[in-house]
């Protein structure tokens, strides 16, 4: 599970060292052309301009600052309140005291996380270090200005990033931006390449004695009949239903798709307007929560499944909050049997749920940051080890090793005091196999039936490959600035799609999405889209 921290001869370091700069200077050796043909440099550590010793006679000018850095978090609200808060509890002072750096959270809510990052770099009060999982997030920061390259922080003051990223070349494509490195972030386990997921209640299928459906026609006759049969139930609830819906079609809106070798924007693809109409056909036969649109919080949702008056829930593969959901439903309903749904089949083929690239949390610097060599010196303890405790506990009290495996001692008490400290471990060198699942979780009789569980959903999970034609997808000034206010306008249309009658249709939504792209430069975006695909297919 975890990585042992080895120690590394001052010979290897010098190799390392004399390896870096050799490439380096050949980064360094192009005609330094910026825009989206450079998206797909791989110069493992692109230069930073700035604030370099220049001038300062070699003196370095972060030497002596007070060593403190404030990073974003995500509130998920999963802080008790006999723990704290997310900027004060046992974890945080832990983190001080053992990276011995002088660390503030900056909590922005989940569901607004980027609204949120957005409002506080306006108003300069965004914290030193910003991180996201949504990497044309990070592409937006990058042409707002706001971030800096960190390049140079991460070969001047790093040894153990540094070193893992040398281990893990394929990692810099992802933080390479304009041929210049914006973030820092490591692999995802397999647990976390699992996103979404689908769970339905294996009893209501058995009551009524149905199969568990294979394609969308027959999720919606299924939920049709939960609809009839159990009174006053809601069969269809989720935070991720949209996304579902669209990974069904292979129509995520927010991503670009090669469509006959053209990259083609998912939110105007003819199959994003029959995403809408599945939605829309959802809502009409009463099938969804009618709130579901407003539920930002998913509490709603949450109720509806864990008091047991839903039979499907679209959201997390398991793991952290859908564990609790699935605990809090047994707990209240002994005799329910919720179960992994392999995901439907749709006109268009059968794809996965939602998986994440292979870089998971993307770290940036704040432009405005005073001491990034302070900054690096954190991340650093992060990705050598500080990262375990925060995602496991303590030892003899949260867990125990087993087999080289942190196995939880107590589901409730880890859930309590330990589940939100993950939120801090934004650099980990985790390996997880579905199989370590069982192992990771308590021995109590439910914890381990939901471990089991997962270990099943897991690998439902990833039996079908999600659609994405490109590793990641490209980043430059004229998408970036077109999806701050397409975005929000799909959004709307989608809702008054769904929600205001007949006039209105996946058709409808489609055409009006479409305008909007054209007005907002969306041809241009395509033609420069394309030229970076052309640029840098080869290495895909």
């Amino acid at each position: 599970m975890q990585k042992k921290k080895r120690k590394v001869s001052k010979g290897y370091l010098l190799m390392t060292v004399l390896t870096l700069l050799v490439m380096l200077v050949s980064a360094c050796s192009g005609d330094g052309t910026k825009g989206p043909a450079n998206e797909g440099n791989t110069s493992p550590m692109p230069q930073n301009s700035e604030n370099t010793d220049a001038g300062n006679e070699g003196k370095d000018p972060y030497e002596g600052l007070p060593k403190k850095v404030s990073i974003s978090m995500f509130d998920r609200g999963q802080v008790s309140s006999d723990e704290g808060t997310y900027e004060d509890n046992r974890w945080v002072k832990w983190i001080r005291e053992q990276s011995g750096i002088d660390v503030s959270i900056v909590p922005v809510p989940r569901n607004q996380s980027q609204d949120s990052l957005n409002v506080l770099f306006a108003s300069h009060q965004a914290p030193d270090l910003v991180w996201e999982f949504d990497r044309s997030y990070i592409g937006k920061l990058v042409s707002q200005g706001v971030i800096q390259p960190i390049g140079d922080y991460i070969e001047k003051y790093s040894t153990s990033y540094k070193k893992y990223l040398q281990e893990n070349p394929d990692l810099l494509p992802h933080l390479t931006f304009n041929g210049e490195m914006y973030a820092v972030t490591a692999k995802r386990p397999s647990t976390a390449i699992a996103n979404h997921g689908i769970w339905i209640r294996q009893d209501w299928l058995d009551e009524l004695k149905l199969q568990q459906p294979q394609t969308v026609e027959e999720l919606i006759e299924v939920a049709k009949a939960f609809k009839e049969h159990f009174k006053g139930s809601t069969p269809i609830v989720g935070h991720t239903t949209n996304d579902i819906y669209s990974a069904m079609y292979g129509a995520m809106n927010f991503m670009w798709y090669v469509e006959d070798g053209k990259m083609t924007y998912g939110a105007t693809l003819d199959r994003f307007a029959d995403v809408i109409g599945l939605e829309k056909q959802l809502y009409e036969l009463g099938l969804v929560d009618r709130e579901y649109l407003t539920d930002k919080d998913n509490q709603r949702a949450k109720q509806l499944w864990t008091t047991g008056k839903a039979g499907i829930y679209m959201g997390q593969w398991g793991a952290g909050n859908n564990d609790i959901m699935i605990q809090d439903l047994l707990t209240n309903i002994p005799e329910a049997q919720p179960v992994p749904l392999e995901m439907v089949a749709s006109p268009y083929g059968k794809f996965g749920a939602y998986q994440e690239a292979a870089p998971n949390i993307f770290v940036t610097f704040n432009k405005e940051m005073k001491n990034p060599k302070a900054a690096v010196e954190y991340l650093d303890w992060l990705i050598d080890g500080g990262w375990f405790t925060l995602a496991y506990g303590e030892e003899g009290v949260h867990h125990e090793i087993k087999n080289g495996v942190p196995k939880k001692m107590n589901m409730d008490k880890f859930n309590k005091e330990v589940l939100y400290a993950g939120e801090y471990a934004v650099l980990r060198q985790q390996v997880i196999n579905p199989e370590d699942l069982i192992a990771l979780a308590a021995d109590d009789e439910l914890s381990q039936k939901i471990a089991h569980l997962n270990v099943e959903s897991i690998k439902l999970a990833l039996k079908n490959e999600f659609r994405r034609d490109i590793p990641f997808q490209p980043s430059f000034d004229e998408i970036n600035e077109i999806r701050s206010t397409l975005d929000t306008f799909i959004k709307e249309t989608r809702a008054t799609a769904v929600t205001q009658g007949e006039k209105y249709d996946g058709q409808w939504a489609i055409a009006e999405i479409r305008k909007e792209w054209e007005r907002l430069g969306g041809k241009k975006a395509e033609e420069i889209a394309q030229q970076w695909y052309e640029d840098n297919k080869s290495s895909f």
